[in-house]
């Protein structure tokens, strides 16, 4: 059986406070592959061939430069991968969301998007996320709301890393980074180049 290693990340900020600069929309991506091992050498294939220091990391908000930004996502569209997105509204939400944490937050749009992919794509897999706190809090409150929802979530391992170390995480930041940009400034271009690899965007506020 082929199993799949999942990364996640986000893009925006958690935050309801609009007027001191909080972000609109918040987005968290997961993407899933059979081959984790051919993405991360990917990213280092890129670094060496854009002139990147070696523990450069890849971050949508840091690809200012057009010309590199183009490189990088032409390559994720040719890469092997399929990713599954949220996008929220925030402005559009119901009070209650706003009475919760940052981490509950988060955690309440991972676990929601993570029921949304196909149980028989997870099962058997490791699931890798970005560190948001403190990795063993982040893990164990993932497995009570999962376990408070009823999410069987399938996985055999989960794990918080630091994007740094982690070029999966990386890669989900890059796509949701260009869906972040696609609502915030109205800017498709990286989108576009990556639409076909997002199986299902759910939106959340409209």
């Amino acid at each position: 059986m082929i199993t799949f290693t999942f990364a996640g990340d986000e893009s925006g900020d958690t935050s309801f406070n609009f007027e001191k600069g909080a972000s609109r929309y918040f987005v968290i991506t997961v993407i899933a592959t059979p081959s984790p091992e051919d993405l991360r050498d990917l990213l280092e294939k890129l670094r060496h061939e854009s002139g990147l220091a070696q523990n450069y990391e890849f971050g949508f908000r840091k690809l200012s430069a057009e010309r590199l930004r183009n490189r990088v996502f032409t390559a994720l569209s040719q890469a092997d991968f399929d990713a599954w997105a949220i996008l929220v509204d925030k402005a559009k939400l119901a009070e209650a969301y706003k009475g919760m944490s940052g981490l509950d937050f988060y955690l309440y749009f991972v676990t929601e998007l993570i029921a949304r992919i196909p149980s028989e794509k997870r099962a058997g897999g490791t699931l890798i996320l970005d560190q948001y706190g403190y990795p063993d809090q982040t893990k164990e409150e993932l497995k009570r709301i999962l376990k408070a929802r009823n999410i069987a979530h399938g996985f055999r391992r989960i794990s918080i890393r630091r994007s740094q170390s982690e070029p999966l995480i990386q890669i989900a930041d890059l796509i949701a980074g260009a869906i972040w940009r696609r609502d915030t400034h109205n800017d498709t271009g990286a989108y576009e180049t990556i639409e076909r690899k997002i199986k299902k965007m759910l939106l959340y506020g409209n």
